[in-house]
């Protein structure tokens, strides 16, 4: 929220998102706080810095250790000398007082926070015993609401203030007070929703780099730095991480509204975003010390692993749910010669797979509705779509209907799965309508007061309801994800169809022929044992299962394959991605997936690139896969990730058969198979490489690979960052 604002700039929530919190030239006044360089000299000190503690220090003075004292000079020793990110702590007496001191480093200075630790104060041990007891309770929860329940309660035990809430944020990314601990004589905030503006995005960023905020009196005077410009780089010191940092008045005067004199939050943090916080409130001024603040930090830790844990588990449930309907539609639509009759079959179908309040099925020309007559609104939404480039959309809130009751709908997914015959799967939901219980008038206005014209929060917090109308419940991730994929089983299952009849199309259905052959005799013959009643009814079903495994793969890769020699190539969406922890998701999947498959990692941490995440991710399984077959009985698998300036490098190893330099240089040919001795690929097309490579070259990077005289063969894959 914007503090001020220039006469001529409109005052919009837009430009509310621009202030600058992280560099406020000020800290809080309960604290005092010291910003050198690295050679220990005083770049900037707060204001009040010789009245907190005692001590005689100025900009451009050298950092006395028998000023400080041996445990401080002791601390700003080993920051100066830390080469990456660093904070650490120590308890110093400074005279007959006791300070925590806190320090940092950031671009380069090395910040110092002293604040006094009042008397009564228990030790750090303490605290960490508070801490064990509540990580101890929490670990027991096998559900988020009684989790978050648990955790405010006990957060008000050990810090006595007035009111802990939990404080849920939902995908609009409105907040929702999911659980609360409270003074009795204070009104209940609990199912009050706030507007995301309440939390802008700045401040969401420094919510999860510095999970504990803390403000000891709303009513402060911030005591300012001095100076508050860096000399060495002419800009003002970056306060992110520091636990003294001044707040936005804006803020102050936000819970001042609510009559809040004091507060702490303790940030959750899922999958690297803000997935809710703990908000601490007090109706007079609240001081928490240096360990208590530590020992949330802990808790807040725990409670983030926990609660992703607990959303991962119940989105894979959900998932496995909707993933085992979809897997039997697809046998039914492949043993059927009628798509459309197939996917709208009365028992089965495309609405039985997922939540919904009806569906539609659309392919050259054909439709068929389920749950409801969605001929004129499916035919509407697929206009609309037709000459987009993606082919899964979804809305809870469409507001492209012509007609009345097409309004109805406002929840719409939809995925193409044949371009050509305009083929397209429809799911819809209708509008629920729904009251919000927001607190106070989700609103804010402008006002003009000493800075000029600035946008100003809610007075009041009165329960205020809004009747929301034209959207549908939110699709889920694993509608997405279900949808995503059934897209992709028709687009295989059409193009297997469709009868291609260029020189390459018709080499790929001759292999084809040729490579499924062997599958499809085993379940033919695997099915006629079990329809006359054979014994050994578990072992064919296995067989069965594994022949159908073997042929869908065999599917995905013609169908990338076909794409490639049609001129298609690879397409790619690179966003900035963590490489180390994808590659370290993708082993894991693997060896749940094939149990006693030895991989040895070696993952250099934080390997930052721009790629797109679902081809990289194509590409490493690929490599893993041709790894598992090819490689030597009972020798392990090696995965190397690392990066230099320019590069990542994802390095696969394995021992095998000893190749020449020409079958090395043929690997990435596609329906060349080189090592005809593994028995573990036989049937293999040999075009899993060729993919893989396409997709290095479509990123601008490149696959190699070579062969040690020992048999180690090593695929390396060097990508530009």
């Amino acid at each position: 929220m914007l503090s001020t604002t220039a006469a001529h700039e409109p005052v919009t929530l837009e430009n509310c998102e621009n202030e600058p919190i992280h560099i406020p030239g000020a800290i809080q006044p309960h604290g005092a706080l010291l910003a050198l360089d690295g050679a220990g000299v005083v770049l900037a000190g707060s204001e009040n810095f010789t009245a907190i503690t005692g001590i005689a220090l100025r900009a451009g003075d050298n950092a006395d250790p028998s000023l400080l004292g041996e445990a401080v000079a002791e601390l700003l020793e080993e920051g100066l000398a830390a080469t990456g990110p660093w904070n650490n702590s120590v308890e110093t007496m400074l005279g007959d007082r006791l300070f925590d001191v806190i320090g940092h480093t950031q671009d380069g200075i090395c910040y110092l926070e002293f604040e006094l630790r009042g008397s009564g104060i228990a030790s750090f041990t303490k605290f960490a015993l508070y801490a064990q007891r509540i990580i101890s309770q929490v670990q027991l929860r096998d559900d988020v609401d009684l989790l978050l329940s648990s955790v405010t309660d006990e957060i008000r035990k050990l810090t006595g203030y007035d009111r802990v809430m939990a404080y849920r944020f939902r995908q609009d990314l409105s907040g929702e007070v999911v659980a609360e601990s409270r003074r009795e004589d204070l009104e209940s905030f609990l199912g009050q929703r706030y507007p995301a503006s309440d939390i802008p995005a700045q401040a969401r960023r420094l919510y999860i780099q510095n999970p504990i905020r803390m403000i000891a009196d709303v009513g402060y005077r911030g005591s300012r730095l001095v100076p508050d410009i860096n000399p060495h780089t002419g800009r003002p010191f970056d306060l992110s991480l520091s636990t003294l940092r001044s707040v936005s008045p804006i803020h102050c005067e936000y819970l001042s509204n609510m009559g809040v004199q004091a507060s702490m939050s303790v940030s959750i943090v899922v999958g690297g975003k803000l997935w809710g916080l703990f908000a601490c409130h007090h109706m007079s001024p609240k001081t928490l010390p240096h360990p208590v603040r530590m020992s949330f930090q802990v808790c807040s830790h725990v409670c983030s692993a926990i609660v992703e844990r607990l959303e991962a588990n119940r989105h894979s449930e959900e998932l496995h749910r909707n993933n085992e309907r979809r897997v039997a539609l697809v046998r039914q639509v492949r043993e059927s010669e009628d798509i459309v009759a197939s996917l709208a079959a009365p028992e089965l179908n495309i609405a039985s797979i997922l939540s919904c309040d009806g569906a539609a099925v659309m392919l050259a020309g054909r439709q068929q509705s389920l749950q409801g007559d969605f001929a004129r609104l499916a035919a509407r939404v697929v206009s609309v779509l037709d000459g987009r480039e993606e082919d899964i959309f979804q809305t809870d809130k469409w507001d492209h209907g012509e007609l009345p009751e097409d309004a109805r709908y406002c929840g719409v997914m939809a995925v193409r799965f044949h371009r050509q015959e305009s083929g397209w799967i429809l799911w819809f939901r209708l509008e629920q309508v729904h009251k919000i219980r927001w607190g106070g008038k989700p609103e804010k206005t402008v006002a003009l007061g000493p800075s000029g014209a600035r946008l100003t929060p809610r007075g009041s917090f009165d329960a205020w309801e809004e009747v929301v109308r034209g959207r549908s419940t939110p699709w889920g991730e694993s509608d997405l994800s279900v949808a995503e994929k059934l897209r992709t089983d028709m687009a295989e299952l059409c193009l297997l169809r469709a009868g291609e009849v260029d020189r390459m199309r018709q080499r790929l259905i001759a292999t084809l022929g040729h490579d499924l052959r062997t599958p499809l005799q085993s379940i033919s013959m695997a099915a006629s044992m079990l329809s006359e009643g054979h014994s050994r009814t578990s072992t064919l079903q296995e067989h069965i299962n594994y022949s159908s495994s073997r042929m869908e793969r065999l599917i995905s890769q013609i169908l990338e394959m076909s794409r490639l020699q049609a001129g298609s190539g690879i397409h790619v969406n690179p966003v900035e991605t963590d490489l180390t922890t994808l590659v370290q998701e993708i082993v894991v999947e693997t060896n749940i997936a094939y149990p006693g498959f030895q991989i040895d990692l070696s993952l250099q941490p934080a390997v930052i690139a721009n790629v797109d995440p679902d081809r990289y991710a194509q590409m490493a399984v690929n490599l893993l896969s041709n790894a598992r077959h090819h490689k030597l009985h009972g020798s392990p698998v090696q995965v190397i990730l690392e990066q230099d300036a320019n590069h990542s490098h994802l390095r696969v190893l394995n021992q095998a058969a000893q190749l020449s330099r020409e079958q090395l240089e043929g690997l990435f040919e596609p329906f060349r198979q080189v090592n005809h001795s593994a028995e573990r690929n036989r049937t293999g097309l040999g075009i899993g490489l060729y993919i893989a490579s396409a997709i290095a070259e479509a990123h601008g990077g490149s696959i190699a690979v070579d062969q040690t005289g020992a048999g180690l063969i090593c695929f390396t894959v060097s990508l530009p960052r």
